[in-house]
């Protein structure tokens, strides 16, 4: 319990308390549960409906924990129930007790695992969200151009390049859209992955919202210390640059070391206004390049931006 207070630690207090609340009576739940069913087994083998749903716990547990995302999952849990299948047909008792524990405890961690993080999901999606009340408008209407995309909500549009493709809000998870402000898509480098970078988020702000260049350092230092706390990200360091791709009203960017994938990356933001006057935040994340500004396919992207409906329309 004190390391995932402490994992927590970058959370508000109420919000660490309802997360260590909701982890002691799920774990209690589930392990109760566990223990229960082994307990039952190990008195009553091979009992017809234990099994079944033992084995049905464990697949949606896999699942949900998106292990068949990868070829060595599908070739885990095809061999696993191999030999759980092979032992219950030779009926040997011990080990089939043994393996039929072993995909409860299995099954056990993983929801433990999914439902805390999903959970935490949720909590820093509100924990921004909650911070600037405003009404949202629907930011799913891009209208796709010859080269790019146009939203006359925000008036503000851009050109994409053949290695890139955009995200529609609706298309996101609350992961995906946790940030300041309200999500408007993603320019992502992948077909299937909207974390894989190099990425641009973009978030929205009326202009009857205030919020200026310090509420964005302070918002994405937030988020970034979050994936430190989570160790996603480490080796977080502050790098001074001038933003000169596109007109703003500030940025600020870091260098960090992907602890997911292994290697050196940058990330920061860019604040940008309408012609409405309207705030627009570029939370970027690129590989890092050493002696450019930003990623070739960044920069194009970022000097495509247009804010009237036009193709020589204002930058």
């Amino acid at each position: 319990m004190p390391f995932f207070i402490l994992h927590e630690w970058h959370l508000p207090w109420h919000y660490i308390t309802f997360l260590t609340l909701f982890a002691v009576i799920l774990g209690g739940i589930l392990i109760y549960g566990t223990l229960f069913l082994i307990k039952t087994y190990w008195n009553e083998p091979y009992h017809p409906l234990i099994e079944l749903g033992s084995i049905l716990v464990f697949i949606f547990a896999l699942w949900w924990s998106d292990i068949f995302v990868f070829r060595a999952g599908k070739v885990f849990f095809f061999m696993f129930m191999s030999l759980l299948i092979l032992v219950r047909l030779l009926k040997l008792e011990f080990f089939v007790k043994i393996l039929l524990a072993s995909i409860l405890l299995i099954g056990n961690g993983l929801i433990s695992f999914r439902g805390l993080q999903g959970v935490e999901i949720a909590s820093s999606y509100l924990l921004f969200k909650n911070k600037y009340k405003f009404d949202e408008v629907d930011l799913n209407k891009w209208e796709k151009t010859e080269t790019g995309y146009w939203n006359e909500e925000i008036k503000f549009g851009f050109s994409l390049t053949e290695e890139f493709m955009f995200y529609l809000p609706k298309d996101l998870e609350l992961e995906n859209k946790t940030g300041a402000g309200q999500i408007a898509g993603i320019i992502g480098s992948s077909d299937n992955d909207p974390n894989r970078y190099p990425y641009i988020r973009i978030f929205y702000f009326p202009s009857y919202v205030p919020f200026e260049l310090d509420q964005a350092i302070q918002d994405i230092s937030l988020l970034l210390k979050m994936q430190v706390s989570k160790q996603e990200i480490e080796d977080l360091q502050e790098i001074i640059t001038e933003e000169k791709s596109i007109q703003n009203l500030g940025s600020k960017f870091w260098t960090f070391y992907d602890s997911l994938r292994p290697r050196y990356a940058k990330t920061g933001f860019i604040l940008i206004e309408n012609l409405s006057h309207d705030k627009i935040l570029l939370h970027i994340t690129e590989n890092l390049e050493k002696g450019q500004e930003h990623e070739i396919g960044v920069a194009n992207i970022l000097k495509s931006f247009i804010f009237s409906n036009t193709l020589d329309g204002d930058h």
